[in-house]
């Protein structure tokens, strides 16, 4: 049965403008996303119904690192395509959360770290890669502007 979902994908800042990025475990279970095995991926997860992109960003975070997020907003958002599968991916971004990362989820993911975004792991989860070449597309345009 061919579907379109929408999958969100959010950044989080540290105080010192790192990113939030966790480890997708190697041997990862398909939960009807992008696989995506052995990379590093933002936290988020796939909209449910009658929930809005916002709640289900501050859910997925919420489930995924123990993190309480505030106040997200829309960055971008693309068309994601698997093999099989079809997603809207949203990205959000905040900078304001409660909390330190856990692994709450370890048939997902292993651990969580902060990463510069300009020093980010090679082996980026597609969706999260796109999501943060985009922030950083907008950072060189706001520093180009100034």
């Amino acid at each position: 049965m061919n579907f379109v979902r929408v999958g969100i994908g959010v950044i989080i800042l540290d105080k010192d403008n790192k990113v939030l990025l966790g480890h997708r475990s190697k041997n990862k279970k398909d939960t009807g996303g992008i696989v995506g095995r052995d990379t590093w991926t933002l936290p988020g997860g796939k909209q449910e119904f009658d929930e809005t992109y916002f709640e289900c960003g501050i859910r997925e975070v919420k489930e995924e690192t123990g993190l309480d997020i505030k106040n997200p907003k829309l960055l971008y958002a693309f068309d994601d395509f698997g093999d099989d599968r079809h997603f809207i991916t949203l990205c959000l971004i905040t900078s304001e959360f409660e909390g330190t990362p856990q692994v709450m989820e370890p048939d997902k993911e292993d651990e969580w770290n902060w990463f510069d975004i300009d020093n980010l792991p090679d082996n980026l989860y597609l969706p999260s890669k796109q999501c943060l070449d985009y922030y950083k597309d907008e950072i060189w345009k706001t520093k180009e502007k100034n």
